[in-house]
C-alpha cells in the first residue's frame, strides 16, 4: 500500500516536472533562440554604426572611433558582445541608444505601449467586424452567400499600407474628417479622446486582413458545423434556429480562429511596421525601421526582442484560451502526461 502511494506520488511528480519545463522552458528557449538570430543578423546588417553616427556630426577620425567602438564593446568579437548583451539583458538594462544617449528600455517601452494600443483597437474590430460577417454569410441564402463570399478576398488581396494610404487620401485628404499623422494633435489636449480619433484610421487599416480572414474561417467553420448529426438533431427537437447557433454552432465554429491567433498575430506585429510608416505613429515598428537605417544596434536588438516577447506571450495566451475552450485539449494533456 505504502509503496503503491510512493510510487504514484514520483509519477506525480514526474508529470509536473513534464508540464513545468514545457510551459517554461519551451518559451524561454524560443526568446533565447531569437535573441541569437537577432544578435547575428544585426550585426550583419551592412554598415558602421559609428563611423555613420560620427561622419553625420561631423567628427569622424580614426581616434574617436576607435574611442566610440571601445565605449560600446564594438572592438569585442562577436560573442562576448553578445554574452555581455545577454547579461545586461536579463537584468533588465538594455544598455543606451548610440544616437541619441538615453536608456533603450525607456524608448522601447513608450513605443511598445504605442504599438500595443494600436494592435488592441485593431484586433477588436478584425475581431467584430469578421466574425459578425462570417455569421451573417453563412446564415444567408446560395446566392446571397456566394456572393458574401468573395467579399472577404478583396481584403486579403491588399496589403495594409495600400489600405491606408487609400483610407488616408479618403478620410483625411479629402473628406477632412479624421487624422492621418502621429498619436495625438500637435495642439490638442492629447486626453484618450484625441488619442482614440488618431488610432480610427491606422487601426482599420492594420485590422483589414485580420477580419478577412477571420470571417472566411467563420463563414467555412458554420457551414461545416450546421451539417454536424448534433445540429440535425437540435432542429429536429424544435430548438430555436438562434439558440442552436448561439449555443452549439458559435462555439464549435469559433475554434479555428483561436487555432489561428498566433498566424495573425505574427501578421498584426508584421503590418503594424508598415502600417505605423504610414501614419508616422510611434510604435515599435517605426521605431525599428529608425533604429536600422541609424545603425542603433542596441535600440534595434531590444526592440526586436520585445516583438518576439510579445508574439511569445500572446501565443501561449492563445494556446491557453483555447484549451479553456475545447475540453479535447484537456483531456490530450493529460494522456500525454
Amino acid at each position: 500500500m505504502i509503496s503503491s502511494l510512493r510510487t504514484g506520488a514520483r509519477h506525480s511528480q514526474r508529470r509536473t516536472v513534464r508540464r513545468l519545463i514545457l510551459t517554461v522552458g519551451t518559451p524561454v528557449a524560443t526568446l533565447l533562440g531569437a535573441s541569437v538570430v537577432v544578435f547575428l543578423a544585426i550585426h550583419f546588417i551592412p554598415g558602421d554604426p559609428t563611423e555613420t553616427l560620427l561622419s553625420s556630426a561631423g567628427r569622424s577620425n580614426p581616434a574617436l572611433v576607435a574611442q566610440f567602438r571601445a565605449a560600446y564593446g564594438l572592438d569585442q568579437p562577436i560573442w562576448i558582445q553578445y554574452g555581455a548583451w545577454l547579461g545586461h539583458v536579463l537584468t533588465g538594462d538594455f544598455g543606451r541608444s548610440v544616437v541619441t544617449d538615453e536608456r533603450v528600455a525607456d524608448i522601447v517601452w513608450a513605443r511598445l505601449r504605442a504599438t500595443l494600443l494600436l494592435g488592441g483597437v485593431a484586433s477588436v474590430i478584425a475581431l467584430t467586424a469578421g466574425i459578425g460577417f462570417g455569421m451573417v454569410a453563412s446564415d444567408a441564402s446560395d446566392r446571397v452567400g456566394s456572393t458574401l463570399k468573395g467579399i472577404p478576398l478583396i481584403g486579403l488581396a491588399f496589403p495594409s499600407f495600400a489600405i491606408g494610404i487609400a483610407l488616408s487620401f479618403v478620410f483625411a485628404v479629402k473628406l477632412h474628417l479624421l487624422p492621418s499623422s502621429g498619436m495625438q494633435s500637435p495642439t490638442g489636449s492629447g486626453d484618450i479622446g484625441d488619442v482614440l480619433v488618431h488610432t480610427i484610421l491606422p487601426a482599420l487599416a492594420l485590422s483589414v486582413y485580420p477580419a478577412a480572414f477571420t470571417a472566411r474561417l467563420v463563414q467555412g467553420s458554420m457551414e461545416e458545423v450546421e451539417g454536424q448529426d448534433f445540429v440535425r438533431t437540435a432542429k429536429s427537437l424544435g430548438i430555436p434556429g438562434w439558440r442552436i447557433t448561439v449555443q452549439h454552432v458559435f462555439p464549435n465554429a469559433v475554434l479555428p480562429v483561436i487555432t489561428n491567433g498566433a498566424v495573425l498575430i505574427g501578421y498584426m506585429l508584421t503590418a503594424a511596421v508598415f502600417v505605423e510608416q504610414v501614419f508616422n505613429w510611434p510604435g515599435i515598428g517605426s521605431m525599428m525601421v529608425n533604429a536600422v537605417l541609424t545603425r542603433d544596434y542596441p535600440l534595434l536588438e531590444a526592440g526586436a526582442l520585445v516583438v518576439a516577447l510579445v508574439y511569445v506571450v500572446l501565443s501561449l495566451g492563445v494556446d491557453f484560451l483555447y484549451g479553456r475552450v475545447d475540453p479535447r485539449v484537456k483531456v490530450r494533456k493529460r494522456q500525454l502526461a
